[in-house]
């Protein structure tokens, strides 16, 4: 029921009670009187009350209630004096209805202290939402709040709790509706605000992703794998919406599709250059010939354009580093197909011609029927040098001839056609070549040296060093003391000097003789002693066989002579049988072991080599001092020897011999082994078509000699196992081989030169005249650019060089060499010109030819660097001396200069210094940055031979 309603009923029910009310005593009526007073006093009170909160307008004000709640507690003292009865009810109930006044104003209270707080959460969070810089988390706590505020306010200001839907209207109005208001936009706010912090995740993680993905690029998969994540990052960057993080990630968004596009650009030059050292490498691979070398070489060049444009540092070292290979490859495969050859003839004094030649010499070719086939020829008014002895140097590169009596006048060395061959295989281009020797020099003394144990000992011998072989010394004096060296070659000797080794001496050396007869009269030399009295020792040991060691040390042994043991496995016998000191190398012994005892227990066995205490000894004596053990891993040989080659050997023209190459010495040759059949299939006996024989200076060579007045014809050779024998302790046999020799008479080229007639030169065009028609294409083309030297530099490959014209066709005898532009750097009036390998049609092999000619500089000078000079002046440094320029001449068209910003800078004025340099004139030559060349075809800089300088090029400050 209305409480309004209520409050009606019960006053009708007081009024009513009242009317039954008898008239009482005047106690009872005096009592009745103050309580109505009392309750009507509470009841107009409480009604000033009710009028505050129940107002039309209300004033949101809190209600004081203490007058009201006094005079209603007053009220109720007074009714609770009254006697039970209607009348006491009556007030009880009205003081009932003033008590619910009181309650609703203190609701009324209450809803202004839930408003309060409403409006203050409401306004916490207009104040967050009017932020500038939008706090999330602020916002969150402000929500939570004005949630809170809105729930306690929304279940007090209902009906019952707060008096009157006015009341209740105005309080939703003021508080509730504007909290609502604030809710409804924090929360949209909030979850913008967390939509975009979502898409600002999602984003950055995908640019992260991106970045990531970028620096780990590295082949095709990755690169797919970044433009997918580019694609990704694009797409949830265009969600955002922030500024600050939108130019973040659009940054680098940027740099990773810059990076990544950068990558597919390097990627794609790296797979090219990958693909072409690929087939480089494989074109290296194909070498044999002129033409695969050709090949590879264009490989090559094309494999170096696409490196050129490769970044990256460890793509350049790999692919570098297979280029470099594959071009020695290259290199090393056009030195071994080059032709061998003769390099030059020197006579190096009267007892000594070395000959150079271009590649190693195979050391078994220099002699035939135990003769030299490399020979000397004396000329006309030569002495005759004697017996001449060959030795061939270890690169196998010079052989050096050295005369029984000595050399003087002019000799020709001749290296015979087809029948010295390199160490490659390849026959030496065969040559008659011409050297003089006139030995006026006498023997020079470079030192004297004396070496003792200790200087407290007595010197006893000095060893005398010459530049050359010494043929006598009349005497050697030290002091008053007169002594008779022992002369070898370039050494001299003299022992039993028996001198104090802490004193100086000088030795003379009186009438040095070399073989020529040039004497040094008197030369003298300090004695320069050192002290030696460190003990020989054994730096290694390493087999030499399957029963031979050689054993390697730090210096030679007195009497050459290496004394040990040897034991292998549980033996105590001692196997060392013999050690043979080199005579090349008296530091090196070669060791040969008892071969009975090893081997016995499998195919390798342990050697140990014992040297006792005092047993290595040098000259001077040192001797280790304590006992040298070494070990050594022997081997047992259980190959067969194999044929390696087959080959012929023809003299006039007609096959007479082959040989036979195995891959080892071999031994004990049985003839019965061999099975000869001809081109008809009939089956010869050996004897009727050659007889074999080991060859003795090489016995890895097993020679045929053909019979006298074999038919010409295609033989069959089968070898049995067992032809021959390796001289391994198994005593391996041959395997069976067979092959075919092919006897003609077909004729060769007959061993010859020619002489080049004559070398003119005009404009830097030279002209060789051969005398003789000669080669255009192969070995000894006279179009080869390799033939020609200027100045000891080969031409380069592109020089141009042709047939000088003859009507309307050519004259094959003469060739026009045009020096390639930029070849020549300096103009020289005797530059030496030198022509070498041409042949003839008939393989005619030219003299080395050298003659002087007259060349001009054609090189383009090159500005290499400039400084400031002058506040107002720059100088340029060229590659060479430039020509003065005329005053007044405008080179604006030739040079260009440039401020740190790119701006042209002006030049004022142009003049060559007196170095030859260029000298600009120019507003601020601080400012000057760069410089450039401009092609131009009228030009003032020139260098001294009139070259214009060489346009394209940037100098950087």
């Amino acid at each position: 029921m209305d409480k309004k309603k209520a409050l009606k009923i019960a006053t009708a029910t007081t009024v009513a009670a009242s009317a039954f009310v008898s008239v009482a005593p005047a106690t009872f009526a005096a009592s009745t009187s103050t309580a109505s007073k009392a309750v009507t006093k509470a009841e107009a009170d409480a009604k000033k009350v009710k009028d505050q909160y129940n107002a039309k307008k209300l004033a949101f004000k809190k209600i004081d209630t203490k007058v009201a709640v006094s005079s209603y507690n007053k009220a109720v003292a007074e009714v609770k004096k009254l006697s039970k009865g209607k009348t006491k009810s009556a007030l009880e109930s009205k003081l009932k209805a003033v008590k619910g006044i009181h309650t609703y104003a203190a609701n009324y209270n209450k809803a202004l202290d839930l408003g309060a707080a409403l409006a203050t959460a409401t306004k916490n969070v207009n104040d967050e939402l009017k932020k500038a810089s939008f706090d999330l988390a602020g916002a969150k706590k402000d929500q939570a709040a004005l949630k809170t505020a809105t729930t306690n306010f929304s279940k007090h200001v209902v009906k019952g709790t707060v008096y009157g839907e006015s009341p209740r209207a105005q309080f939703t109005a003021k508080y509730l509706t504007p909290a609502k208001t604030a809710a409804t936009a924090v929360d949209k706010k909030i979850k913008a605000v967390e939509a975009e912090l979502s898409d600002v995740k999602i984003a950055t993680a995908d640019v992260v992703a991106l970045e990531s993905a970028v620096k780990g690029l590295k082949d095709e998969a990755s690169v797919a794998t970044a433009e997918k994540l580019l694609t990704a990052a694009k797409a949830s960057f265009a969600k955002v919406d922030t500024a600050s993080v939108k130019t973040d990630l659009s940054k680098r968004i940027s740099a990773a599709e810059k990076t990544l596009g950068d990558f597919k650009t390097e990627w794609n030059e790296v797979k090219t250059a990958t693909a072409d050292v690929v087939k480089l490498e494989e074109a290296v691979k194909a070498l044999k010939d002129d033409a695969t070398v050709k090949a590879a070489e264009d490989a090559l060049a094309t494999a170096k354009a696409s490196y050129a444009k490769v970044d990256t540092e460890t793509v350049k070292a790999d692919l570098g580093k297979r280029i470099e290979d594959a071009g020695k490859a290259i290199e090393a495969k056009k030195a071994e197909l080059a032709v061998p050859k003769v390099e030059s003839v020197s006579a190096i004094n009267a007892k000594t011609i070395t000959v150079t030649f271009s590649k190693a010499l195979d050391a078994k070719t220099l002699k035939a029927n135990n003769a030299d086939v490399i020979t000397i020829a004396a000329g006309e008014g030569a002495l005759d040098a004697g017996t001449i002895t060959q030795e061939i140097s270890a690169d196998g590169k010079t052989l050096t001839l050295k005369a029984q009596k000595f050399f003087k006048g002019e000799y020709t060395v001749k290296v015979p056609f087809e029948i010295v061959k390199a160490v490659s295989g390849q026959f030496v281009s065969p040559v008659n070549q011409k050297v003089t020797v006139s030995d006026t020099t006498a023997p020079v003394l470079s030192s004297a040296k004396a070496i003792v144990k200790a200087t407290t000992e007595k010197i006893q011998t000095i060893t005398l060093a010459f530049d050359e072989d010494v043929k006598t010394i009349d005497t050697v004096k030290i002091g008053n003391q007169n002594y008779t060296p022992v002369v070898v070659g370039k050494t001299a000797t003299i022992n039993n000097v028996n001198l104090d080794a802490t004193k100086s001496y000088d030795v003379t050396v009186v009438n040095a003789t070399d073989a020529a007869g040039n004497i040094k009269d008197v030369q003298t030399a300090p004695v320069t002693v050192s002290v030696d009295n460190v003990a020989p020792s054994i730096t290694s040991v390493v087999p030499a066989g399957e029963n031979k060691v050689k054993v390697t040390l730090d210096k030679e042994l007195k009497n050459d002579s290496l004394v040990l043991s040897a034991k292998v496995g549980t033996f105590n016998t001692n196997i060392f049988t013999s050690a043979v000191v080199n005579p090349e190398n008296k530091k090196e012994y070669t060791v040969t072991l008892n071969s009975l005892y090893l081997f016995k227990n499998g195919s390798s066995d342990t050697v140990t080599l014992t040297v006792a205490k005092d047993a290595l000894q040098d000259s001077l004596g040192n001797a280790n001092a304590t006992e040298i053990t070494k070990s050594v891993t022997l081997t047992k040989d259980t190959t067969a020897p194999t044929v390696s080659n087959v080959a012929t050997t023809v003299v006039n023209g007609k096959v007479t011999a082959f040989e036979l190459t195995f891959n080892e010495e071999v031994t004990s040759l049985d003839a019965s082994k061999v099975y000869v059949v001809n081109s008809k299939g009939e089956i010869l006996s050996l004897a009727s078509v050659a007889t074999p024989s080991v060859n003795l200076a090489d016995s890895k060579k097993v020679v045929f000699t053909l019979a006298n007045g074999l038919a010409g014809d295609k033989y069959s050779f089968d070898l049995a196992e067992g032809f021959v024998t390796d001289k391994s302790l198994a005593s391996n046999k041959n395997a069976k081989y067979s092959f075919m020799v092919d006897v003609t008479e077909a004729g060769k080229p007959v061993e010859t030169t020619f002489a080049i007639k004559d070398v003119d030169e005009a404009n830097n065009i030279v002209t060789v005249d051969f005398g003789t028609k000669v080669k255009a294409t192969g070995t000894g083309s006279a179009l080869n650019p390799a033939s020609y030297l200027i100045n000891g530099v080969t031409l380069p490959a592109d020089t141009k060089i042709e047939f000088a014209p003859n009507g309307g066709g050519v004259d094959q005898s003469k060739v026009l060499i045009t020096l390639p532009e930029g070849f020549v750097k300096t103009s020289d009036t005797k530059a030496v010109f030198r022509v070498t390998g041409v042949q003839t049609l008939d393989n005619k092999v030219s003299n080395p030819f050298i003659t002087t000619i007259d060349i001009e500089d054609n090189a383009a000078p090159e500005a290499k660097s400039f400084v400031a000079t002058d506040l107002d002046e720059i100088t340029v440094t060229y590659s060479e001396a430039l020509k003065a320029i005329a005053l007044g001449s405008d080179v604006t068209d030739e040079v260009k200069l440039y401020d740190s910003k790119g701006a042209s800078v002006a030049i004022k004025e142009a003049t060559v210094s007196a170095e030859g340099k260029l000298v600009l004139t120019v507003a601020d030559s601080s400012a000057i940055t760069k410089l450039t060349t401009v092609e131009t075809k009228a030009a003032d800089i020139l260098d001294l031979a009139g070259n214009m300088q060489k346009a394209g090029l940037t100098v950087n400050k």
